[in-house]
C-alpha cells in the first residue's frame, strides 16, 4: 500500500498542474510587462506596462524557446468597473460557492469561467472516485490509502477554483505583485513561534531554519526548541526540483510555478512526557502560477502537495516497543504576490495542511469527526531590501501556532 500511495500522490500532484501547463508553448507570465497603475490623467486605476527591471531580472533570461507573450494575458485590458467588480464579488459567492467561476462569468470573462468550472468538475469526478470506495467497502485497509490520498487531493482542486473565482473578480487588473523568476542560494530564518496546546505544558520556542540551493537540489534543515519545556522538533528536508525556478546563474523560469520530489525526517523529543517520535515521508509538492489558467488571476498562485510518511513512537519506560504507523500527508493552499522587481516584495497565502504530527495538529470540534481533518492557517513573507526581510505564519487545529522570523538571503536582487 506504501508504494501505491506514494505513486498515487505523485500521479496527483502531476494532474492537477498538467492541464494547465500543457499551453505553456502559448502562455507567458514573465514580469517584464507586469502592469501597473498610472497617474490620475490616465484614471486612478488604469493600467500601463511596467518595463523597467532591476540588473539581476534583466540579466536573467528566459529559458530557451518559450514565446513571450501571451495574449489571453494581456496586460492592456481595461481597467475593472467597481459595479462590475461588485457583482462579479457577489455571484462568485453566491452560487460560485456551488458553481464555480460564476464570478467571472458574469463580469464577461466566459473563457476563464469555464475553466474554472472544469477545473471544479475535474475536481469532483476524481474526489468521488476516492470516495465511493470508502463507502463501498467500509474503509476497507487494501483501499483506504489511495482513496484518502484522492479524496483530499481533489477537495484542494476543489477549494483551489473556488477561491480563484473570487480572485479573479476582486484584484485589479494585473494584480499587485510579481513573482520571483530566480530562487535565492541561501536563506535563513531566526524566530518565535508562541503554541498554545492545553495537552502540553510548553508554549514557547526559538525556531531557526537554514534553506540552501544548488541547482536543481535543496536541503532544508529546521529546528524548534522550546524555551519553557524539554521539547524540540529537529527535521532535515531535502528536494529536487523537476521545474520552475533556479538559484542565480541559471536561467529565469518564466513565472513562479514550479514541481519539486521531496524527502524528509523528522525527530520530535517530548523529554518530560517520556517519549519521542520519528518520522520519513516522500512527497511531491508543486506550485502553479494562476495567470496561465486566465489573465484575471494574475499576481495569484496554487499549491498542492500530497506524500506519504511512516511513523514511529517510541517510550521511555521499561518493557515497551515502539509504535509504528502510517501518515497521509496532503496541503494545499491559494495565495497571492505583492510588490514588483525593484521594490519590496511579498507572498502570502491561506493553505489547508492535512498532516497531523505538528504542533497545530488535527482540527479539534465537538463529535465524531473531531481530529479527523487536519489544521488550517495563514503564512507570508515580505523581503525589505535585497537580503532582509520578515515572515509570519498562524495555525490552529487541536493547537494555536502563531509567530514572526527575521529573514537573510543570498541572490539576485529584488
Amino acid at each position: 500500500m506504501r508504494a501505491a500511495l506514494a505513486t498515487v500522490a505523485i500521479g496527483l500532484a502531476l494532474g492537477a498542474a498538467g492541464p494547465a501547463w500543457a499551453d505553456a508553448g502559448t502562455r507567458d507570465t514573465t514580469t517584464r510587462d507586469t502592469a501597473r497603475s498610472t497617474s490620475a490623467s490616465s484614471g486612478p486605476a488604469a493600467i500601463v506596462p511596467r518595463t523597467e527591471l532591476r540588473l539581476g531580472e534583466a540579466t536573467t533570461p528566459a529559458r530557451p524557446g518559450w514565446e513571450l507573450k501571451d495574449h489571453d494575458c494581456d496586460d492592456e485590458r481595461p481597467p475593472k468597473k467597481f459595479g462590475t467588480s461588485a457583482l462579479g464579488t457577489a455571484a462568485a459567492l453566491v452560487p460560485g460557492v456551488v458553481v464555480h467561476g460564476t464570478g467571472h462569468l458574469v463580469v464577461g470573462d466566459t473563457k476563464t469561467g469555464l475553466r474554472l468550472l472544469a477545473l471544479e468538475g475535474a475536481g469532483l469526478g476524481v474526489l468521488a472516485t476516492g470516495f465511493i470506495p470508502i463507502l463501498a467497502t467500509g474503509a476497507s485497509p487494501r483501499l483506504i490509502g489511495p482513496a484518502i490520498a484522492l479524496t483530499a487531493s481533489e477537495m484542494g482542486r476543489f477549494a483551489i477554483s473556488f477561491l480563484a473565482d473570487i480572485y479573479g473578480v476582486v484584484a485589479p487588473t494585473g494584480g499587485v505583485g510579481s513573482p520571483f523568476r530566480t530562487a535565492p542560494s541561501l536563506q535563513t530564518a531566526l524566530g518565535y513561534r508562541y503554541v498554545y496546546d492545553p495537552v502540553f505544558a510548553y508554549r514557547n520556542f526559538m525556531v531557526q531554519e537554514i534553506d540552501y540551493r544548488t541547482g536543481r537540489w535543496r536541503v532544508h534543515p529546521s529546528a524548534w526548541f522550546a524555551l519553557d519545556d524539554t521539547n524540540s522538533r529537529v527535521r532535515a528536508h531535502f528536494a529536487y526540483r523537476l521545474t520552475g525556478p533556479l538559484p542565480e546563474g541559471n536561467p529565469g523560469a518564466r513565472d513562479g510555478s514550479f514541481l519539486d520530489l521531496e524527502t524528509a525526517i523528522t525527530r520530535h523529543t517530548f523529554t518530560s512526557e517520556r517519549f519521542a517520535t520519528t518520522t520519513g515521508e516522500i512527497a511531491v509538492a508543486g506550485r502553479l502560477d494562476m495567470a496561465r489558467i486566465g489573465p484575471s488571476l494574475r499576481g495569484s498562485f496554487a499549491e498542492m502537495s500530497v506524500g506519504w510518511a511512516l511513523q514511529a513512537y517510541s517510550y521511555r519506560a521499561r518493557g515497551t516497543t515502539a509504535d509504528v504507523g502510517e501518515l497521509l500527508l496532503a496541503r494545499f493552499g491559494y495565495g497571492m504576490y505583492i510588490g514588483w522587481p525593484g521594490s519590496p516584495r511579498a507572498e502570502v497565502m491561506i493553505y489547508y495542511d492535512h498532516r497531523h504530527d505538528g504542533f497545530a495538529a488535527g482540527f479539534k470540534m465537538p463529535g465524531l469527526g473531531s481530529g479527523t481533518i487536519g489544521h488550517f492557517g495563514a503564512e507570508g513573507r515580505l523581503f525589505v531590501s535585497d537580503h532582509w526581510g520578515v515572515a509570519a505564519e498562524a495555525a490552529f487545529g487541536s493547537a494555536y501556532v502563531t509567530g514572526l522570523s527575521i529573514l537573510y538571503r543570498q541572490g539576485n536582487p529584488l
